[in-house]
């Protein structure tokens, strides 16, 4: 069974549940950026913005915000 994704909007609170690291969010629009995305575009690989957003299965509880993101 996959893990889920909680994540906060950190602009209007709401709270996203999701087998994908959202984009944005539902509520007001509000772009996010990726776990790691430093690293992620760092990388000596070239990768399309939109493949950055990893699967809860590929996170690491390391990898989250605390506050904003948790595992399920």
């Amino acid at each position: 069974m996959a893990k889920t994704i909680f994540k906060k909007c950190h602009m209007c609170g709401h709270v996203i549940e999701a087998q994908v690291e959202p984009q944005r969010c539902e509520k007001c629009r509000k772009s996010f950026l990726p776990s790691n995305y430093f690293e992620k575009i760092h990388s000596k690989e070239k990768i399309e913005f939109n493949h950055l957003f990893s699967c809860s299965d590929d996170l690491l509880e390391e990898d989250l915000v605390k506050g904003f993101h948790v595992l399920w």
